[in-house]
């Protein structure tokens, strides 16, 4: 009996160490949201099914997200069709309002809600001193090196809002710092 059940726990151990991979663990929002995002593109749907770029960034935007495993996010975008301005050292009062318009740029900290998929950024910093203070939710979807956020309180005549991104460093990486 005691060689049938040694026998037993050698065959549970070589199975063990059969080679076969482990089963993939889960990561978590927070966990696949760390890293840094490049924007792909940011569009919305109206309410009559129109669809049109992002007023900000624009068509052809740029810009980035940044979550760090701390807890901490930064996102700058901006429509680099913006006029360049005539004398740089010297912007007219005109020049420096357009050169704030088509920019989003704020930071501060951020929180998921895992059962809900959505990621809570609380904004400490922003362009628009009446956003400091506030949080804006996002609704986010993580697959492969995709990120897809939709803010979830729309402006009116906007019935969705999808603002896409693409991971620029590697899970691993992103991933590795407690």
């Amino acid at each position: 009996m005691k060689l049938q059940l040694a026998a037993i726990a050698l065959l549970v151990m070589s199975g063990a160490q059969s080679g076969r991979p482990p089963v993939p663990q889960r990561r978590t929002l927070r966990e696949s949201l760390v890293g840094t995002w490049r924007l792909v593109a940011a569009r919305q749907r109206l309410s009559d099914g129109s669809v049109r770029p992002d007023p900000e960034p624009g068509a052809r935007g740029v810009g980035y997200i940044m979550y760090d495993a701390t807890g901490h996010v930064c996102v700058v975008l901006a429509n680099p069709d913006r006029p360049k301005w005539k004398s740089p050292k010297s912007p007219t009062d005109a020049e420096i309002r357009s050169g704030f318009e088509g920019v989003v740029a704020y930071c501060g900290t951020y929180e998921t809600n895992e059962k809900q998929q959505y990621v809570i950024h609380h904004v400490e910093a922003d362009k628009n001193p009446q956003v400091m203070g506030t949080d804006r939710i996002r609704r986010a979807t993580v697959s492969g090196d995709r990120l897809v956020l939709r803010p979830v309180d729309l402006p009116a005549g906007v019935s969705d809002w999808t603002v896409e991104w693409v991971r620029v460093d590697s899970p691993q990486t992103s991933s590795a710092h407690p």
